[in-house]
């Protein structure tokens, strides 16, 4: 190690001072006490040493305190070597002089060319400094962003440097969800998941609910080249749920997560039993054609049961009669998979006005037909360019308007027999909260707001049937005035789609004579409801195997849990030395077999393959034996996977029985 060898002084001083070369500190103070400038020191017999003549090997010689250490601290002190790398040896100063140094009566240093240009105090105010090319820039902008604050320049340290760096890097890879640059300080805001409006970063409005989205790119897919792989070979993301499916799910845990503070908004902080209410509304718009009052939706959490639901608030209602709230009884004990639950209704003044709150259950990053079909987005996606051929990419599949037909059929089967009648099929109010998985929506307001009314519900059932006909022509067709000409809409149908979906169609729409009901549409739903159940079925397949590779992770973290409660623990028992003897002294070595391995260069192996395969045989309990290393690498272990295993249960059972 270079802190080991000592700088050797050079011989001249050495011999002025009458004393060995070596590394000792008294040498070194011998040395460059016989060094300093002034009258020279005698010696004890009282003669002056001579100064040792400098030949030309040593002026050519490089010194050897800079080749081991880099500098010498002798260089213009007496040291006759070379200092100069590289350079040839020109002159050797004399150990009688030394370099001037800097004192406090130092002369001030004056510039020699500072004449008529020097600096003069009036130029303190003179214009600041803007590059041309900055100008350039904004001006070709076309003064989108100007900004007027003056250019300060203050230091920026390396460190700050590096940071700055590392912003900039990660604002460039969180470029593709739309996020400006965060060195700007601008409020990120918005739901980055929702397509109910063109660019939700730009036009949502209020800069309140802040969050960053997480880094979903991080789970690429395996590249071509590693792709293709032998039968007994698995890349890692074998073991692993598909990326597609965790992007999902990460997006609806956060947005399960997500909050507002309650004053910016105007909310309550307390609603009845729930609390933390998110606005869910992505347009600032509220329409009354649905219910003939504006209407919002929150998310919220219940103080009972900590669970998360949706608020449905119809603004402005007085309720009357209050044994209209009886209503909800018998939506409350209808559970299907394609309609959304009611929990309950109640009124509340808590919004400053009368409000009729309906809870419903909640589904995360869920979105109407309105906003897949017909919203914003819908309709970029299916513009046609002028002068092009015109494609059929914008319309829906057939299959697609099958499964809705058979999932809203199923619904309103499950409805008409309780004998109450949806009366809401809209595309408005139902919710897409999966791929091709829809639910009715707002079951039950209706109910309660013409409740006075009493109408009736063979009627209401049979106006089910004709909206669900409405609903499918308008999807069929791609716009919300195809009910406006209904032989034109047909023509339409039968050119894009199949005669099934035409006379399905027609036969909803058809005025019943003397009466249609839900079974009829079974009946010729029948061979559809098949495929159906076939495709629903290959889907959970899909989904179970995906279940099945995440099973794994369970178990792994028990052991991974065990192994934190064990190793390394300060005391046990009294006993300071508990993780450090008998077995655990195994699981130890047998965590650095598993974590703490490195290659023949020293370097660590960063193997997730090798920490799986070894996790899994030590949950197993294979009695494939393996070799434990010491870390000082005098003593090793032949020891099983089952021995191990028997190990870390015995640790933790000492552990438990601690309670």
């Amino acid at each position: 190690m270079a802190s080991a060898i000592p700088i050797m002084p050079p011989p001249s001083a050495a011999t002025a001072a009458g004393e060995e070369t070596n590394a000792s500190s008294s040498s070194t103070n011998a040395w460059q006490k016989s060094t300093t400038t002034g009258p020279a020191k005698t010696t004890a017999s009282g003669t002056t040493p001579k100064p040792v003549s400098l030949t030309n090997s040593n002026k050519t010689r490089t010194c050897r305190n800079i080749v081991i250490h880099g500098f010498c601290k002798y260089e213009g002190k007496g040291c006759e070597f070379n200092h100069d790398v590289g350079k040839p040896a020109t002159s050797v100063p004399s150990p009688e002089i030394s370099k001037a140094k800097l004192h406090v009566n130092s002369p001030i240093f004056k510039p020699s060319n500072l004449s008529s240009g020097s600096v003069k105090a009036e130029s303190i105010n003179a214009p600041e400094f803007v590059p041309k090319h900055s100008q350039d820039s904004s001006s070709a902008a076309g003064g989108a962003f100007q900004d007027n604050r003056p250019m300060v320049q203050s230091f920026v340290s390396p460190m700050q440097n590096s940071l700055m760096g590392s912003m900039s890097n990660l604002t460039g890879n969180f470029s593709q969800f739309g996020m400006a640059d965060m060195s700007m300080g601008g409020p990120m805001s918005g739901n980055y998941y929702g397509e109910g409006s063109v660019n939700n970063y730009y036009y949502q409005g209020s800069g309140a609910m802040l969050h960053q989205p997480l880094q979903y790119h991080l789970y690429n897919t395996p590249l071509p080249h590693v792709s293709n792989l032998l039968p007994h070979q698995k890349t890692i993301h074998g073991f692993f749920i598909s990326d597609t499916l965790r992007e999902e799910l990460h997006k609806k845990n956060e947005m399960v997560l997500q909050t507002v503070n309650a004053q910016d908004y105007g909310l309550p902080e307390d609603l009845h039993e729930y609390h933390s209410l998110y606005p869910l509304d992505l347009t600032q718009e509220k329409s009354t054609e649905v219910f003939g009052y504006q209407s919002s939706v929150y998310k919220c959490m219940c103080s009972e049961d900590g669970k998360t639901y949706a608020l449905r608030r119809i603004e402005g209602f007085r309720l009357t009669n209050e044994v209209a709230m009886q209503t909800i009884e018998g939506w409350r004990r209808i559970k299907h998979a394609n309609i959304v639950s009611i929990r309950e209704a109640f009124t509340s003044k808590a919004f400053g006005d009368h409000s009729l709150i309906f809870v419903y259950d909640y589904h995360p990053c869920s979105k109407t037909l309105y906003d897949v079909h017909f919203g914003p987005q819908a309709q970029l996606a299916s513009q046609v360019v002028v002068g092009a051929p015109k494609t059929t990419d914008h319309v829906i599949p057939e299959r697609t308007l099958w499964s809705y037909l058979i999932q809203l059929t199923s619904a309103l089967k499950k409805i008409h027999a309780a004998g109450l009648a949806a009366r809401l099929i809209d595309p408005t109010k139902i919710l897409v909260t999966g791929k091709n998985r829809i639910r009715m929506n707002c079951c039950g307001i209706m109910d309660m707001l013409t409740f006075d009314t009493a109408p009736n519900i063979a009627h209401l059932q049979q106006d089910d049937i004709l909206n669900l006909g409405q609903l499918m022509m308008t999807l069929a067709c791609k716009s919300l005035t195809a009910t406006h000409n209904i032989s034109k809409s047909i023509d339409y149908i039968a050119q894009t789609y199949s005669q099934e979906m035409k006379n399905m169609i027609l036969f909803l729409m058809s005025q019943p004579v003397p009466m249609k009901t839900v079974d009829q549409i079974i009946s010729m739903l029948g061979p559809r409801i098949m495929q159906e159940i076939n495709e629903v079925q290959t889907a959970n397949d899909v989904l179970e195997s995906d279940l099945g590779r995440e099973l794994e992770n369970g178990r792994l973290t028990r052991l991974m849990i065990k192994f934190g409660f064990i190793n390394e623990r300060p005391e046990f028992d009294m006993d300071p030395a508990w993780s450090e003897t008998g077995d655990r002294y195994i699981i130890k070595l047998f965590r650095d077999y598993v974590f703490h391995q490195v290659d023949e260069a020293g370097l660590p192996v960063l193997d997730v393959a090798h920490v799986l395969t070894c996790l899994n045989k030590l949950d197993a309990g294979v009695d494939e034996k393996i070799v434990l290393m010491s870390r000082d690498e005098l003593s090793c272990l032949i020891v099983s996977y089952r021995e191990i295993k028997a190990c870390i249960d015995s640790a933790f059972r000492d552990l438990s029985k601690s309670k």
